[in-house]
């Protein structure tokens, strides 16, 4: 009985206090509201690792709060292009729990093959892929490999048409062509014009063997990326 007199004292004390001096600036926001900020939601949002791809690939992106409507914020992810907005994804967040949910899912395929170099280690360069309809170039970083082996890749892409390459520090390119896919054909060394392979991507399918091998043209029959 007495413990609960010195706490309804206690609770007494406090709320005349608060009606008298206001809320102590000290005490955290998080104790006075279960309500999350628009800036942790938009930080929540950004965690996300398909939008952390996205910023990467698209430095000028945004994550923004739009509105809020129903307990949620609704965060925009987009980039203004040519005077137009192009829509990444929303994105709603609990204002309450701060839990994160895709307005939509954005279908994706996989093109996957082999990393080569013309040496037995590989070294470490990105992966490009050149989306064929608008010439956005999409990019999976590679760490190298002294052994040559883990050299498989898997890079998940939207829907469409792409040409792909082995990028080694902007000087020299492994390319997928129709006259050297593995870099072991004996037409590797042919000097016509190098065409180069189309990677048709389609959602929930994966494109296998995509070897980045064609280390071996020249100036003059180089493929045009």
């Amino acid at each position: 009985m007495k413990i609960i007199v010195v706490i309804f004292i206690f609770l007494a004390v406090a709320g005349y206090y608060v009606l008298q001096n206001g809320i102590p600036e000290n005490i955290p926001t998080e104790i006075l509201s279960t309500k999350i900020s628009r800036g942790l939601a938009v930080e929540n949002v950004k965690k996300l690792p398909e939008v952390q791809k996205y910023l990467k690939n698209v430095p000028n992106g945004k994550v923004e709060v739009d509105n809020e409507l129903e307990g949620e914020y609704n965060v925009h992810v987009y980039e203004v292009k040519n005077g137009h907005t192009a829509t990444f994804n929303w994105y709603r967040v609990s204002i309450k729990s701060g839990e994160v949910r895709s307005e939509f899912q954005i279908p994706t395929g996989t093109v996957s093959g082999k990393i080569c170099y013309p040496s037995e280690v590989i070294p470490e360069g990105t992966i490009e892929a050149k989306r064929l309809s608008d010439g956005k170039v999409f990019i999976l970083d590679y760490g190298g490999s002294e052994s040559g082996e883990g050299n498989i890749y898997e890079f998940p892409l939207e829907n469409g048409d792409y040409y792909l390459r082995y990028n080694v520090k902007d000087k020299i390119y492994g390319y997928s062509t129709t006259v050297c896919p593995t870099g072991k054909e004996e037409t590797c060394g042919d000097t016509k014009m190098r065409s180069l392979r189309k990677a048709e991507v389609k959602t929930g399918t994966t494109i296998p063997d995509y070897d980045l091998c064609d280390f071996y043209y020249k100036d003059s029959n180089a493929p045009k990326f």
